[in-house]
């Protein structure tokens, strides 16, 4: 029967049992090689995505804090605004030649660490005007430096004042409030008297400059002699919101601008002079009256109380200040007023001051036509250089340049003059 055995068979069966047993064993290891990637895939994803959640939220800590700082920075600089003002102190009469440095370095050692100095100066020629604003980091160095007017910066006395910038009524709105909301309010009109001598040809555009820091302008009525085109010594300036207009007022009276202190009141409806239908009947007090005890308790700078006081006004405004020289005739020979403060000259400190100021005129002249001769009249109480062209074409041209500019945060009054009077002058 062991003969009837078929061994091969036998073999044939166990040869496919093994492979049987094999294919299995090998698929068993594919699934589990197949499980152990999915599982490595799972994992791989779940890292990423927890990565992705990290960056995400690290990114979000970044922009919040990103944002925070911002906030941080924003509030801080809204307390800097908010003091700037208290921290700023303007400058007059500057010495034309002094630079931010020597402002710098003068209130650096005498108040306190200055941040930031800024000269004013013409748009055309680059020449200062004679201001300056010079920021400190402390409040307490701007009291330091008011009590420096009237000490020199480069041989020339200086006026210390506090800041008349816009940046100054930005600032004391913030400090106000943030939330709160002003009801609505109605226009107000100041009278601005002062406006004689150095003063006289202000234009309308520089007094606007002047009184726009404090708020929005409705209009400037400027008064001026029909002859002659000077301002007669005031004008009236409204405000489209009062709260503005009395802090012009408040601040501006008693303003010292090109050697004369303005006067600026409270225009009232009540008082008006019939010149042309417009106008209001007031004028600075030192003008009509001599003796300020004479007005009332309640009275304001610079009322008209009856019609002689109209009358007085009006024939003293008339005058001209400079009768004394041709009457704006056309010659080669004119006369510069204002070109510098007597009495701040120092020749002691600055034995160069007239010579600097020979050379700087004819440098500017010169621009305009030939030039005979310059002479800066060192007696002269209203600072007068004269000038002697080639010919009257020439001066006619400086005139109409020079008259109104500023110098040294003076306002230049140009006119014609004549050859007798240069004779009577001029050595």
């Amino acid at each position: 029967m062991a003969d009837d055995l078929d061994f091969d068979a036998v073999e044939q069966l166990l040869d496919n049992a093994e492979r049987a047993a094999n294919a299995d064993f090998e698929d068993e290891r594919r699934k589990k090689r197949r499980s152990r990637t999915r599982s490595r895939s799972a994992r791989r994803g779940r890292s990423r995505s927890r990565s992705r959640e990290a960056r995400r939220l690290e990114k979000e800590r970044e922009m919040e804090e990103k944002r925070r700082q911002e906030e941080e920075e924003e509030r801080r600089r809204q307390i800097e605004d908010a003091t700037r003002g208290d921290r700023t102190v303007m400058i007059v009469c500057l010495h034309h030649k002094a630079d931010e440095r020597d402002v710098y370095e003068f209130f650096s050692k005498n108040a306190g660490k200055v941040r930031d100095v800024q000269i004013i100066r013409d748009a055309r020629t680059g020449r200062s005007k004679g201001l300056a604003y010079v920021e400190f980091y402390l409040q307490e160095a701007t009291l330091k430096a008011l009590a420096l007017s009237g000490q020199p910066i480069k041989g020339q006395a200086v006026r210390v004042q506090p800041s008349q910038a816009e940046k100054n009524r930005a600032a004391q709105a913030a400090k106000a409030s943030i939330h709160y909301t002003a009801p609505r309010e109605t226009p107000l009109r100041l009278y601005v008297g002062g406006l004689t001598d150095s003063l006289a040809n202000i234009s309308e555009e520089e007094l606007k400059k002047l009184f726009s820091p404090f708020g929005e302008i409705e209009f400037i009525d400027l008064h001026r002699d029909p002859y002659t085109n000077k301002c007669k010594g005031f004008a009236f300036v409204q405000f489209k919101n009062a709260s503005e207009a009395r802090e012009a007022m408040t601040a501006m009276n008693g303003f010292q601008l090109a050697g004369k202190e303005l006067k600026v009141g409270i225009a009232t409806s009540d008082m008006q002079l019939g010149e042309g239908g417009q106008g209001a009947n007031l004028a600075i007090g030192e003008n009509l009256h001599e003796d300020a005890s004479t007005m009332g308790p309640n009275a304001q700078p610079g009322m008209l109380k009856d019609a002689n006081d109209r009358l007085a006004l009006m024939q003293k405004l008339q005058r001209d200040p400079t009768q004394g020289y041709g009457p704006g005739v056309p010659s080669n020979i004119i006369v510069l007023h204002g070109m510098f403060n007597p009495s701040q000259v120092n020749l002691a400190a600055d034995p160069e001051f007239f010579n600097d100021i020979h050379a700087d005129v004819e440098q500017e002249c010169r621009k305009y036509g030939a030039v005979i001769k310059v002479f800066a009249d060192q007696g002269s109480s209203k600072g007068d250089v004269w000038v002697k062209f080639a010919d009257a074409t020439s001066a006619s041209n400086c005139q109409r340049a020079l008259d109104r500019r500023w110098f040294a945060g003076q306002q230049i009054i140009a006119e014609f003059s004549t050859e007798a009077a240069w004779a009577g002058v001029v050595r």
